[in-house]
């Protein structure tokens, strides 16, 4: 329910060590290299570091008495690599092996929910063009407003979407990079080792070495960078579960214009036989109100100075949690969008929906009006009054007009039998469609 599979392999105890090791061997690498430790014990610490001679058992172990995850990891690795661990961790402190440890693992699992967001976006593309000319009844404030397209309706979803890809990728320039700065940002015990130039060098070569970008300064205290990215799953969330809204909503028994797919060996309650619900629907909102909550909490993160313990608990819950909940919530989608079911005949038959008595067709009525008398205002006023009337009346607001002397000088029966059928009043629904998937798919293509 809050994650997929291939998320929660990217979020496990044993990736975040193996990405710790990630570090710590670019680290050992690059001062071997610039002759900062010895290079037989170089290559001793690189022989060493794998998750097999560090097991998440002996890190745990050692968490019990040190109270300290980032000692304990060294305290494991002592007891596996032997004397030459002596010229290991030589300077970095806690913060440059987390940081950039998340940083890694945020990388992998940004990576997949790239590919997800692009498959939702062309999934919809591929549904708009398809349902490009259908029309549906465009609905505010849950009632009837005045005709679309259902692919207008997908098109616009799948816009929301390539905006949710391009913030994904922009963002990419303030977070994806790596820390080597030690214990207060500056540098000091690399500087003392092996100079200021050396130190900034070494500081590039790590980042290098594992694909991130290189910090002009400090980003110790920078967690703005992490916030930015949970925010934009949140967002990215928040977009998903209005769709799933939507979807649900398409889905009531009195509506029934769209249905989630539904496999035959699904059941939705444990009562009552016939229900069949848009559960994965609610889920995703349920997914969006956490991912909101969470981006709260990294946006919450303010420390003192440098910085202090504040920032652990929340990244290393929030981080993960929005990514997996995030990928569960695309996923869904992917499913729901692809495979959802289109009753265009219920479509058609709620456009005409007898509660409605003809009143959606006031604001062409009003305008071919403003046609007739060329007075905007007063065929408002008019439309108004004879919309309220056929509600208080229970009577078709064809029939009223028909009715009224009035309104019959200006409209003949054949004028409003075209003003009424509802299906030919899309405005430029279909022709914004085809036009907006035809520029993200151009887009698209420009991205890969």
């Amino acid at each position: 329910m809050f994650s997929t599979e291939t998320s929660r392999k990217i979020w496990t105890e044993e990736n975040m060590v193996q990405k710790w090791i990630d570090v710590e061997r670019a680290i050992t690498e690059a001062q071997s290299e610039l002759g900062i430790i010895p290079q037989h014990d170089a290559g001793v610490i690189i022989d060493n570091l794998s998750l097999k001679n560090l097991p998440i058992e002996n890190i745990h172990e050692q968490a019990k008495k040190t109270g300290h995850l980032m000692v304990s990891f060294l305290k494991a690795f002592r007891e596996a690599c032997g004397p030459s661990a002596e010229h290991f961790h030589l300077g970095p402190t806690t913060q440059d092996i987390l940081d950039t440890g998340l940083t890694l693992q945020m990388k992998e699992s940004h990576e997949y929910v790239m590919l997800q967001m692009i498959e939702l976006e062309s999934v919809l593309c591929h549904r708009a063009m398809e349902f490009k000319d259908t029309v549906v009844m465009g609905r505010t404030h849950h009632q009837h407003a005045v005709p679309v397209t259902f692919g207008f309706v997908l098109a616009t979803w799948a816009g929301e979407i390539a905006d949710h890809i391009d913030r994904a990728q922009e963002s990419e320039k303030r977070w994806l990079f790596g820390s080597l700065s030690g214990a207060a940002g500056a540098q000091n015990a690399f500087a003392e080792i092996c100079g200021i130039e050396t130190a900034r060098k070494l500081a590039g070569m790590v980042c290098k070495k594992l694909g991130l970008n290189t910090p002009r300064i400090d980003l110790h205290t920078r967690t703005d960078r992490f916030a930015e990215v949970i925010t934009n799953l949140a967002e990215l969330c928040s977009s998903l579960g209005e769709f799933g809204l939507n979807i649900s909503l398409w889905q009531m028994s009195e509506v029934m214009e769209a249905e989630e797919p539904y496999d035959c060996r699904q059941y939705s309650s444990s009562t009552m036989p016939n229900k069949v619900n848009p559960e994965p629907s609610e889920q995703i909102q349920g997914l969006a109100a956490l991912t909101r909550s969470l981006a709260l909490a990294v946006q919450s993160i303010n420390m003192p100075g440098n910085r202090d313990g504040t920032r652990i608990t929340i990244e290393y819950a929030a981080i993960p949690l929005s990514y997996m909940m995030t990928s569960k919530a695309l996923e869904s989608m992917i499913r729901n969008v692809s495979g959802l079911i289109v009753h265009k005949d219920k479509m058609l038959e709620n456009i005409f929906h007898p509660n409605v008595l003809g009143q959606a067709a006031a604001e062409r009525l009003m305008i071919a009006m403003y046609g007739k008398i060329g007075q905007k205002n007063e065929a408002h006023k008019l439309l108004h009054e004879y919309s309220r009337k056929s509600r208080e009346k229970k009577i078709h607001l064809k029939d009223l007009f028909l009715e009224d002397e009035y309104m019959s000088k200006i409209f003949t029966r054949e004028e409003l039998d075209k003003l009424f059928d509802l299906t030919t009043y899309t405005g430029t629904a279909a022709h914004q469609t085809e036009e907006f998937v035809k520029f993200l798919l151009t887009k698209r293509a420009g991205r890969q």
